[in-house]
């Protein structure tokens, strides 16, 4: 019995995770938990998105809150905003 054998075409998986498509998926999910991690937050809420086109891929980040010096509240809040990418198509 022969053997299938899968083979990626990296070159194309690598221009899908680059192309503007999933750049504007990757920044409407970060924007939605950033949102959610400000109403979330126990202080201020002043949480920054940081969206970047790499050589691989894109990547997304939603960066603490500066309203804060105490890294748990902001750790608190952005766990609690996880769920926010989930229902952002």
């Amino acid at each position: 019995m022969a053997r299938s054998r899968f083979v990626p075409n990296r070159q194309n998986i690598a221009s899908f995770l680059r192309s503007p498509e999933t750049r504007a998926l990757i920044e409407r999910k970060t924007r939605a938990v950033a949102e959610a991690a400000a109403s979330a937050s126990e202080a201020g809420g002043q949480f920054r998105v940081d969206v970047e086109t790499g050589d691989v891929r894109v990547r997304g980040a939603v960066i603490g809150d500066y309203s804060t010096n105490d890294p748990e509240v902001s750790r608190r809040a952005l766990l609690r905003a996880l769920d926010a990418a989930r229902a952002v198509e």
